[in-house]
């Protein structure tokens, strides 16, 4: 519900927004003027996940929690406070909102256009920079939460992976993945779909297209366990955004962390047999696990390799 036209002008004075701090004075009153003070009863959804971004929120007061949908779950992977923004991936990047946000208990929000947030960008490099590095790293954090795999880390980890990888932009129908190729990077996707499909072995101008995987799903994970070149081509179906994480820095924590080490291995486990069960269809089910499970070690032989 909104309770009043325009943001008091005083409620933005001092260090109550610190993501605001970039902007100049003319560039806050352009803010000010187009804010709206809009009130949520505790469990209340502000954004439902899938929904078209269409305003900045930042929140005046009142606690909320960020929950995100993959597979048939529903995961719980941060919570928003006083003086924090959200909403700024959809706005960004005009999409749809990756996760639900839920009001705790009674909340008052601003609400800033979409359209008075692209015009602060367009005057403020700095701004657009920042709101750039914020939306990425709840992107990222979010992936990394509801994977099955990731989400084994232990939070202190996870928070230094966020630095340490590099995010990749893939525009539709480009290959982030060729079959074939050495890997050294394991990818976790952020926003976006991708297909993954092998080359037909006797049809060099046929593929065999095996699964489509989607946001907070992770790729080139089979080489980290097989050591073997990517045994698929993964392409993007729309734009894409993937954090590359080194493989190095994988197969350390296999050893490191014996949740994460067998988690990896189940994953991989799971979805060798799956990709099997695909070329079965199509190919020789001998032919069809050689590409697949014949590729992966022992448990036994994994365990040993990695102290587990």
């Amino acid at each position: 519900m909104i309770d009043s036209n325009a943001a008091n002008h005083e409620v933005f004075q001092g260090n109550a927004f610190p993501d605001l701090r970039v902007l100049y004075p003319d560039e806050l009153q352009l803010l000010f003027s187009s804010a709206d003070l809009i009130s949520f009863e505790a469990d209340e959804p502000v954004i439902e996940e899938g929904q078209k971004g269409e305003s900045l929120y930042l929140v005046k007061s009142g606690q909320l929690l960020v929950n995100k949908r993959h597979e048939d779950n529903v995961y719980e992977v941060g919570s928003i406070t006083p003086g924090d923004v959200f909403g700024e991936a959809s706005v960004l990047y005009q999409g749809t909102a990756g996760a639900e946000v839920r009001a705790v208990d009674d909340c008052e929000l601003y609400a800033v256009p979409a359209e008075t947030v692209h015009m602060l960008f367009d005057s403020n490099e700095r701004f657009l920079r920042a709101t750039t590095q914020l939306a990425e790293r709840r992107a990222a954090a979010s992936a990394l939460a509801v994977n099955p795999v990731f989400s084994t880390l232990p939070m202190a980890v996870r928070e230094v992976a966020l630095y340490n990888a590099k995010y990749v932009s893939v525009k539709e129908g480009e290959v982030i993945i060729h079959e074939g190729d050495e890997a050294s990077f394991m990818f976790l996707i952020l926003a976006g779909r991708v297909e993954i499909s092998f080359q037909h072995p006797s049809e060099l101008d046929s593929k065999i297209v095996v699964a489509e995987q989607g946001s907070g799903d992770e790729l080139g994970e089979i080489s980290v366990i097989t050591g073997y070149p990517h045994g698929a081509t993964v392409k993007a179906l729309e734009p894409v955004r993937v954090l590359a994480l080194r493989n190095a820095c994988i197969a350390a924590w296999s050893g490191r962390y014996s949740d994460f080490g067998y988690a990896l291995y189940g994953q991989v486990y799971r979805k060798l047999k799956e990709n099997r069960a695909v070329l079965s269809a199509v190919l020789d089910d001998r032919e069809a696990r050689d590409m697949t499970i014949n590729t992966i070690p022992s448990l036994e032989d994994y365990k040993l390799k990695h102290h587990l």
